[in-house]
């Protein structure tokens, strides 16, 4: 099977339908995509104008540092917890499936359709000043 065809085929040639999954390359584009965001492309130009310029880095080696110990907090609920859901899984195992032990995991998925759409626009936005240079 070729890797860049969205069907799986049987061994008689059929197609067998859509293959549910990722493999490495998109998957690990999609996280980077989602964590990083445009952000840094934004933000690099003031952090070398205020700071000076190579002092910047400064800024960046200390959030990697703080990157690696939130890395290592969702790898160990990862590790206690296992299942999907993200987040919303974790909270109701935490705060329990009753009562208002419930509220908080569905709080936190509707607070995270207005914060999604937020950081898109925001993506939006900053992708538009690149956009913009280019077509100048």
């Amino acid at each position: 099977m070729n890797s860049n065809d969205d069907t799986a085929r049987t061994s008689s040639g059929e197609s067998a339908g859509l293959v549910r999954g990722l493999t490495l390359l998109p998957a690990v584009a999609l996280n980077v995509a989602n964590m990083v965001g445009i952000g840094p492309f934004i933000t690099i130009p003031d952090f070398i104008k205020a700071m000076g310029g190579p002092h910047a880095l400064v800024g960046w080696v200390v959030a990697a540092v703080l990157v690696v110990c939130d890395g290592l907090v969702w790898s160990e609920l990862g590790a206690a917890l296992p299942g999907s859901g993200g987040t919303y899984h974790f909270l109701r195992e935490i705060f329990g499936r009753y009562r208002w032990g419930r509220l908080l995991p569905f709080l936190f998925i509707w607070q995270f359709l207005v914060s999604g759409t937020l950081e898109m626009a925001s993506g939006y936005i900053g992708a538009m000043n690149y956009v913009a240079y280019i077509l100048s």
